[in-house]
């Protein structure tokens, strides 16, 4: 369906937000360089009078260069496989009214697919959620076997809270990650290089490769050797 550009506009942003929850907006625009094929026939030439020619192959290459031409945009709504039942709006933009018709386009996909995107989580956001589904877990499970063995005869025992348990599982994390980055070369931890892992032939075709890697892997134990030295000398 060919559209004015206001048009498609308004009909554009009502099927982004129709389609915002679930759905699918195909969208695409490209040169319009359509033109109806002209008449070969002179009709105003007399009868048996010649036909001027001219040589289209050099004067249309500068023309072709030099045009400017209208812009196609098309919107196809891609839910469903009825494609008579399907949302196919388009419209034509010509060079005069490109700018202030991209303007607008441009401001409305911004809308449109800014709403559509989902917000970022921070670390320390899903850290606390993993921490709250492990300890109502945790709890749950402790309330059963209090439950169990209060059913037996026997003292139950006391069950924390979940809040107590999301600090206690932080803490711990918290924990593992400071322990993590000394080993791995953190402040007051043991430096741990990583070398590189020597494969290939000893011998024959490959063995260049093997012998590259044995270099590389002497240079880092030299690079370690020598990081420790300055390390010693600072204490």
């Amino acid at each position: 369906m060919l559209l004015s550009n206001d048009e498609f506009l308004t009909r554009l942003e009502a099927l982004l937000t129709a389609q915002k929850d679930h759905g699918t907006v195909f969208i695409t625009q490209k040169r319009h360089t359509y033109q109806p094929e002209a008449s070969t026939s002179a009709a105003g030439a007399a009868a048996g009078a010649d036909v001027e020619m001219s040589d289209a192959g050099a004067a249309g290459a500068d023309e072709e260069a030099d045009r400017e031409w209208p812009l196609l945009v098309r919107a196809t709504e891609g839910n469903g496989k009825d494609k008579g039942k399907k949302v196919n709006i388009s419209t034509v933009v010509q060079p005069a009214d490109a700018d202030a018709f991209i303007t607008s386009y441009s401001t409305l996909l911004r809308a449109s697919f800014a709403a559509s995107l989902r917000p970022k989580r921070k670390k320390a956001d899903q850290q606390r959620a993993r921490a709250l589904r492990a300890a109502k877990r945790t709890v749950a499970r402790l309330q059963r076997r209090a439950q169990q063995q209060a059913a037996d005869g026997g003292g139950g025992d006391d069950v924390p809270d979940v809040e107590t348990l999301v600090q206690k599982e932080l803490a711990k994390k918290q924990g593992s990650e400071v322990k993590s980055a000394a080993t791995s070369g953190g402040a007051g931890g043991t430096f741990r290089p990583r070398l590189p892992k020597v494969v290939g032939p000893r011998r024959g075709a490959g063995v260049e490769k093997r012998r590259k890697t044995v270099r590389r892997r002497e240079k880092a134990v030299e690079r370690f050797k020598a990081g420790k030295k300055r390390a010693a000398a600072a204490q």
